[in-house]
């Protein structure tokens, strides 16, 4: 897919993921619809910072 320009890349992409649709629905997938402003994150405790290194002071 790397050699195929990127409008056909593009399409070629669409049409996969509608096919993965198709093959998820007729399996007995169902999709649901999430209101806006609802998120996946379970947990909102802890830091939220990462501390990558602490210098410490000689």
């Amino acid at each position: 897919m790397a050699n195929k320009p990127k409008k056909e890349a593009v399409v070629s992409s669409r049409e996969d993921l509608e096919e993965h649709i198709a093959a998820f629905l007729k399996a007995g997938g169902k999709v649901q619809q999430i209101p806006s402003g609802v998120s996946g994150q379970t947990s909102t405790s802890g830091p939220r910072q990462i501390v990558l290194s602490h210098k410490t002071s000689s």
